[in-house]
């Protein structure tokens, strides 16, 4: 069997794209699927792969598999391709998006310059208190996934590759938890190397933006309105009555089709 891909890339958060809006999905192991597609040098290569289906109270409803095989609830970087994507197909500018974190919301700011912005709904403390892991303290916040965010001095160029997986371990999170190491530029500005649960080290992590923003502002020493920059790039995040919004480039890379 033959399916259709394309694949799209945010600040470098790559995924395999498969459009099933007007088709059925074939029944196949979608989890051993990801894990063939995504392996780099061997296959196509990705942090993992997205279904684009159809939704009964959306434009479209979204399905994230991780590099790992394991499903994910969201991903900011995902969501902003979808958004993208649809707005190509349907002509709207305004896209709304199904995903097992709740239904979502996407605009096209420049479609020129492909820039999207996704409200990703009201982010929280899953604790408030800090804790303590190896060497680390950190929050817990939810923004529709869990992230374990941790503020240090200086960030080392494989701080995530490095230290990510320590964290991520069941033995702290039995479900798994993606990290992010932020280092504090000034109130608007930060620096982060993101580990993503299921993926591993990556160039970017929307909901890690998110996660590290809101917990920066929360705290009191970011402001509002927030430039993160990751490995891939640049985005900005802005928190407004509660919720967090993420805009940020995305980009085609290319198409094809997979004997699977």
């Amino acid at each position: 069997m033959k399916l259709d891909f394309f694949k799209m890339q945010a600040q470098g958060n790559d995924y395999i794209y498969f459009d099933f809006i007007d088709k059925p999905l074939p029944e196949i192991d979608l989890s051993k699927l990801a894990i063939k597609l995504s392996k780099r040098n061997f296959s196509i290569g990705s942090d993992g792969i997205v279904l684009i289906l159809n939704s009964n109270t959306c434009d479209c409803k979204m399905r994230m598999f991780n590099a790992d095989g394991s499903e994910g609830t969201m991903c900011g970087s995902a969501l902003r391709c979808v958004c993208f994507f649809l707005s190509q197909q349907i002509g709207k500018s305004r896209i709304t998006v199904e995903t097992l974190a709740g239904n979502k919301t996407g605009l096209i700011k420049n479609e020129k310059k492909r820039l999207v912005t996704t409200n990703l709904g009201i982010p929280e403390f899953i604790k408030n208190e800090k804790i303590a892991i190896n060497n680390h303290e950190g929050y817990l916040v939810s923004v529709g996934n869990p992230h374990y965010v941790t503020f240090m001095t200086s960030l080392s160029e494989n701080i995530a590759r490095y230290q990510g997986h320590i964290i991520d371990n069941p033995a702290y999170f039995p479900e798994g938890i993606n990290v992010e190491f932020v280092k504090v530029i000034n109130k608007n500005e930060i620096e982060i190397k993101v580990w993503e649960r299921g993926s591993g080290a990556t160039l970017a992590c929307g909901t890690g933006a998110c996660a590290a923003s809101f917990c920066g502002i929360k705290k009191g020493f970011l402001s509002s309105e927030i430039k993160v920059h990751m490995p891939g790039g640049s985005v900005f995040v802005e928190l407004k009555e509660d919720n967090i919004f993420l805009t940020g480039k995305v980009d085609y890379v290319f198409d094809g089709s997979v004997e699977i």
